[in-house]
């Protein structure tokens, strides 16, 4: 006897006594089934997960550019942006003219000041309520109602001594305020014109003399500050008013 039939005999009586259950068949039938169904289910995720994988880039070349914010949406290659065309005017209503091109663009459209020949940096200026008709200058704060300047100011002398003269003239009386720029001023007795005896008084805490003019009027004397001298003279009404027009001169 050969190994084959040995073999064959061995088995045979090792498997004589055993039998199949009755629900073999069904065994192997439901964990077929079972096996197809989670074949199937791998099957449908993988096909999900591409699916989704292939809308992404469609969705970023269709997504819609935010309201307001025109042109800056980029293609989903990292390109540059297209530019937005744009939009025409809506009926009756008129577009508004482009920055480029214009003359001066970029540039501020407010104009530089320039002071006024004649007058401080500030320039001249119009009085307020109680003021004279017509401009002032700058260092000069206060010129009462009715009176008009007789021209403009007026400038004489030199480096040395430099005096500026401003007159005005009306129904109040009239007015003059004079100016004197030099080395020499000591004091508001270098300004007085008037012979008599002058009084005593001050221009915002500054001493200053007063006196009567020649014929009529009267004047305040007194140093602004040091080689500025300042003299207010008027005559009419207007004396009444030579302190307050005083203490609005600021040369």
């Amino acid at each position: 006897m050969d190994l084959e039939s040995e073999l064959r005999r061995a088995m045979a009586e090792q498997v004589a006594g055993t039998t199949a259950p009755a629900s073999l068949a069904a065994d192997v039938k439901r964990r077929h089934r079972r096996r197809r169904a989670r074949m199937h289910a791998a099957a449908g995720a993988a096909a999900v997960t591409v699916a989704a994988l292939a809308l992404i880039p469609a969705y970023q070349s269709f997504r819609a550019t935010p309201a307001g914010n025109p042109g800056t949406a980029r293609p989903a290659n990292g390109g540059p942006a297209p530019e937005q065309p744009e939009r025409p005017p809506a009926p009756g209503s008129s577009a508004p003219p482009s920055a480029k091109g214009e003359p001066g663009a970029g540039a501020s459209p407010r104009s530089t000041a320039r002071p006024a020949p004649g007058g401080s940096a500030e320039g001249t200026r119009k009085p307020g309520p109680g003021g004279a008709a017509g401009g002032l200058p700058g260092w000069i704060g206060y010129v009462p109602d009715g009176l008009t300047a007789a021209g403009p100011c007026t400038v004489t002398g030199g480096a040395e001594r430099e005096t500026t003269t401003c007159k005005w003239r009306g129904s109040p009386g009239w007015l003059e305020i004079t100016v004197v720029k030099g080395s020499g001023l000591t004091g508001p007795r270098d300004l007085m014109t008037s012979p008599g005896l002058p009084g005593r008084t001050s221009v915002r805490g500054a001493p200053a003399l007063t006196a009567d003019r020649p014929g009529s009027g009267r004047q305040i004397s007194w140093l602004a500050r040091p080689g500025v001298g300042v003299t207010v003279a008027g005559g009419g009404p207007v004396e009444s008013r030579l302190m307050r027009i005083a203490e609005g001169v600021r040369p």
